[in-house]
C-alpha cells in the first residue's frame, strides 16, 4: 500500500507526457497535409490514384492502377487510403491522415520503449518529440507513402524485441514475429530481413560477449538464441501463410500477384538494366532526414557501437545501432537507391541511443548537445540567408524572415544565458528542441507555401472541365490532374500525338505555349511553375526562374452549348 501513491504519480507523469506528446505531433505534423504546401515524393501520385481507382471499382484484394492490377506495390498501404477514404471522403487529407497516425504511433512507441527501458519519463518525452522534429517525420507523415508503414513496423517488432529481451517472457518474441509476418504486406519479404538483423544483433552481442576476464561464456547460450529465432521466425510465416492461401485459392491473378510480390519487385533494383546508383546517396539520406538532430545521431553511433555494455538495456540499445548500420550495408548492394531507403530506420537509432542515456555522462552529452544547436543554428541562419536573398531577387514580403531572425536572435541570446549560468543538459536540451521546432514552423507555414507552384491552378475555369487531355512529356503529370480533379475524366498524350485529344470536346493542358492556338480552342489561363532545375541565372532572368501550363477551352462546344439554349 505504501507503494500506491508512488505508483499513481508515475502513472500521472506519465499520461501527462504522452499526452503532450499526441498534441504535438498533431501541431507540428497535421498542418497542410491536405494540400499542396509539403515536401513532394515523386511515388505519391501513383499511390494517390490507385487507392481512388481501386475504391471506385471496388477491387479491394488486388488494387488496381489506371485499369489493370498494381502488382508492384504490397496492398497494405492502399488498403489502409481504401478504408480512410471510406472513412472520411475521398481527399488528400483523408489518403495522408493514416501516414499522421503512423508516425505519431512510433513517437509513441519511442516514448514506451523508454520508459520501459527505466528512462525517466522527462527523457523519454524529449528522446520521441525530438524523433518527431526530425525532417524525415516532417516530409513523409504528409505523404502517401509506404515508409510511413515500414517506419512504424519496424519500431513495433523492436519494442516487442525490447520486451522480450528484459522480462524474458516469450509472448513478446512470438508478437514481434506476427507484427513482422504482418509487415511482409507492406514491403514484401525484404521486412524479414530487417527483423530478423534487429532479433540477430542482439543474438551476436549475446553469444560472443566476453566475461569481465575475457572468457567466452557464450556457448551454452547458442541454444537459447536459436530457440528464441526459430519461435520469432514460425510465429513471422502465420500471416504471409494465411496470404498467400488466400491469393492461390482465389485466382490465377493471386499466383501472378505472388510471383512478382515476392521476386520481381525486389530484385528488380539489381537489375543490370537499372545504373548503378552511387553509395554515398545511403547515409546522407540518413543524415538529412535525421536533421536537426543529425550530429547528435550520428555521435551516438560513433560514442556507443563499441562501447561496453553494463546491463540488458544498453545490450539491447547496442544491438538496436548494430542492427541500423547493418541494413544500411544491405541497402548499398542494389543498384536502384534513395535517400529514403534508411528512413524507417531513424527511430530504431533514437530508441539505441536513448537506452544509453539512461546512465548518462553530464558533461559528455551537455557538449554533444551543444555542438547539435550550433549545427541547428547554422543551418536555419544559412536557409534564412537564402529566403532573404529569394524574397528580394522576387520581390516578395519579407516579413516572415524578420519574424524568423528574431526568433533565432532570441534563442541565441537564451543559449548563451544558459552557458554562463551552466543550466545543464536539461536547458541545452530545451533549446535544441525549440530551435528546431521553429525552424520546422518556418517550412511549414512560410517557406512552402512560397516555394510550392503547383501544376494544377487553385482557381479559374479549367476546374470547371469534366474531360481534360494533358500533353507533356511525363505522364505522371497526368496523375496530378487526375488527383487534384477527381470528377474529371483525364488522359494523356505525349507532345507530337496531341491530334487524339484536340477533338473539340476536351479543354487542353500544354506544358510549353501553342503558337499557333489549336483551331476551335481559346486560352483561358496560365498558371507558373518552376523550371526544371532552376539556376541562379534564372531566376536573377526577366522569368524569374519560371514557366507556364497553358490552358485551353474548346470554343465549339460552348458555341453547341449556346445554340442548344
Amino acid at each position: 500500500m505504501t507503494r500506491n501513491p508512488v505508483f499513481k504519480k508515475k502513472l500521472s507523469g506519465d499520461k501527462l507526457f504522452v499526452s503532450l506528446l499526441v498534441l504535438l505531433n498533431v501541431f507540428f505534423l497535421l498542418p497542410g497535409s491536405g494540400g499542396n504546401a509539403i515536401l513532394t515524393q515523386g511515388d505519391e501520385a501513383m499511390h494517390v490514384a490507385t487507392i481512388r481507382e481501386s475504391l471506385s471499382t471496388s477491387s479491394f484484394l488486388f488494387p488496381k492502377f489506371e485499369g489493370v492490377l498494381n502488382l508492384y506495390k504490397p496492398p497494405a498501404l492502399f488498403w489502409l487510403g481504401i478504408f480512410s477514404d471510406s472513412l472520411f471522403g475521398v481527399s488528400f487529407f483523408a489518403e495522408r491522415f493514416p501516414s499522421f497516425l503512423l508516425f505519431c504511433g512510433t513517437s509513441l512507441l519511442i516514448y514506451l520503449g523508454l520508459r520501459r527501458g527505466s528512462a525517466t519519463a522527462k527523457l523519454s518525452f524529449t528522446i520521441s518529440i525530438a524523433y518527431t522534429l526530425t525532417l524525415g517525420v516532417f516530409k513523409f507523415s504528409r505523404l502517401v507513402m509506404m515508409e510511413s508503414l515500414l517506419t512504424f513496423f519496424i519500431i513495433l517488432v523492436s519494442v516487442s524485441i525490447l520486451e522480450f529481451r528484459i522480462s524474458k517472457n516469450r509472448f513478446w518474441l512470438f508478437a514481434g514475429g506476427l507484427f513482422s509476418g504482418i509487415a511482409i504486406l507492406i514491403k514484401g519479404p525484404v521486412f524479414q530481413v530487417y527483423s530478423g538483423i534487429i532479433l540477430g544483433s542482439y543474438s551476436i552481442l549475446r553469444i560472443f560477449i566476453l566475461s569481465p576476464k575475457g572468457v567466452w561464456t557464450g556457448k551454452r547460450r547458442i541454444w537459447q538464441e536459436l530457440f528464441s529465432h526459430s519461435l520469432f521466425h514460425f510465429s513471422s510465416l502465420i500471416v504471409p501463410a494465411i496470404w498467400v492461401l488466400v491469393l492461390v485459392s482465389y485466382s490465377d491473378l493471386g499466383k501472378e500477384f505472388l510471383k512478382v510480390f515476392f521476386f520481381t519487385e525486389n530484385l528488380g533494383k539489381f537489375s543490370t538494366a537499372t545504373a548503378n546508383q552511387g553509395e554515398w546517396i545511403i547515409p546522407v539520406g540518413f543524415f538529412l532526414y535525421s536533421f536537426p538532430f543529425s550530429l547528435g545521431i550520428f555521435y551516438g553511433f560513433y560514442s556507443k557501437l563499441f562501447f561496453r555494455t553494463r546491463s540488458v538495456r544498453e545490450l539491447v540499445g547496442s544491438s538496436f545501432l548494430w542492427a541500423t548500420v547493418a541494413i544500411c550495408l544491405v541497402h548499398l548492394s542494389p543498384n536502384r537507391k534513395d535517400f529514403y531507403y534508411l528512413l524507417p530506420l531513424i527511430p530504431l537509432a533514437f530508441l539505441g541511443i536513448g537506452l544509453f542515456l539512461v546512465r548518462k555522462n553530464e558533461l559528455e552529452f551537455s557538449k554533444l548537445l551543444s555542438i547539435n544547436f550550433a549545427f541547428c543554428l547554422g543551418a536555419a541562419v544559412l536557409i534564412l540567408g537564402g529566403m532573404w536573398t529569394f524574397g528580394i531577387l522576387l520581390e516578395q514580403k519579407i516579413w516572415a524572415e524578420l519574424v524568423f531572425s528574431a526568433f533565432l536572435l532570441l534563442v541565441f541570446v537564451w543559449k548563451r544565458k544558459l552557458s554562463a549560468k551552466k543550466e545543464g543538459v536539461p536547458s541545452i536540451t530545451a533549446a535544441n528542441l525549440i530551435l528546431a521546432a521553429g525552424l520546422l514552423a518556418y517550412i511549414q507555414f512560410s517557406i512552402l507555401p512560397r516555394l510550392n507552384l503547383n501544376e494544377v491552378p487553385e482557381e479559374g475555369p479549367i476546374l470547371q472541365a469534366k474531360h481534360l487531355c494533358v500533353i507533356s512529356e511525363n505522364p505522371w503529370t497526368a496523375l496530378t490532374f487526375k488527383n487534384a480533379l477527381p470528377d474529371a475524366e483525364i488522359v494523356h498524350s505525349v507532345p507530337g500525338a496531341d491530334r487524339n485529344c484536340v477533338d473539340g470536346s476536351r479543354y487542353l493542358v500544354f506544358f510549353q505555349e501553342q503558337l499557333p492556338i489549336p483551331s476551335g480552342y481559346e486560352l483561358i489561363q496560365t498558371q507558373a511553375v518552376w523550371k526544371r532545375d532552376v539556376t541562379l541565372q534564372e531566376l536573377l532572368s526577366p522569368t524569374k526562374g519560371k514557366e507556364y501550363v497553358y490552358f485551353y477551352r474548346p470554343t465549339r462546344n460552348q458555341n453547341s452549348e449556346l445554340e442548344s439554349r
